[in-house]
């Protein structure tokens, strides 16, 4: 099973409570149930599934979570809070405002390179989101929190000069170009991870670069 050194923030953002041998337990039934959809597929990631990866029975696993459903719900907060230490971990080496943005832009693809199995939870999640409201309601918060930070970088790094109104409908811009063009390139042929990563850049900073 993939393993990974848990952040005690981590721990706290997705469980509500301080790290002890209880929520290390849940991280690594989120972790083996992230690794089963990767390798074995959403339908087949039963309890049972799980318990087998992790090394357990499975009345431990329905001790940490109620229904499937809640497992994967952590997984997906999970994936969404490593995605942004990866994010901030890139952005900490630009070197200008420009190269702030244009790292976040990058963000996804060097995330779902380092994380393979969290894209597999990732893509499902979407499809989840068009047929359940529950799921809709996180993906909401998740792209709103995405949307804030290009804001904030457009506002605070690069000094836009812009009604709010203009930068927030800029940022949704940005959010979109990022999300479809990071989607398309891992689900279809059309073009590469590396080409659509350009090219995003590109779009992105045509759309900034007049308003500078």
């Amino acid at each position: 099973m993939n393993t990974e050194t848990p952040n005690p923030t981590d721990l706290h953002q997705l469980f509500g409570d301080q790290p002890s041998k209880g929520t290390l337990k849940k991280f690594e039934i989120v972790q083996a149930t992230i690794d089963c959809i990767a390798t074995i597929g959403y339908e087949k990631t039963t309890y049972e599934a799980i318990a087998k990866k992790v090394g357990t029975m499975r009345a431990h696993i329905a001790y940490y979570f109620k229904d499937k459903q809640d497992i994967f719900k952590a997984c997906i907060k999970y994936i969404v809070s490593n995605y942004h230490n990866v994010s901030l971990e890139h952005l900490s080496k630009a070197s200008s405002p420009k190269d702030i943005l244009l790292r976040y832009v990058e963000g996804p693809y060097i995330w779902s390179k380092k994380h393979p199995h969290q894209l597999s939870s990732m893509l499902l999640f979407y499809y989840l989101c068009s047929v359940h409201t529950s799921y809709k309601d996180l993906h909401d918060s998740v792209r709103q929190a995405g949307i804030d930070r290009i804001y904030e970088i457009l506002v605070t790094d690069l000094k836009l000069q812009l009604p709010k109104r203009e930068v927030l409908r800029l940022s949704k811009s940005i959010q979109n170009i990022m999300n479809g063009s990071h989607l398309s390139a891992e689900t279809s042929s059309i073009s590469t991870l590396k080409s659509s990563q350009t090219q995003s850049k590109k779009l992105v900073w045509e759309l900034v670069e007049p308003h500078l």
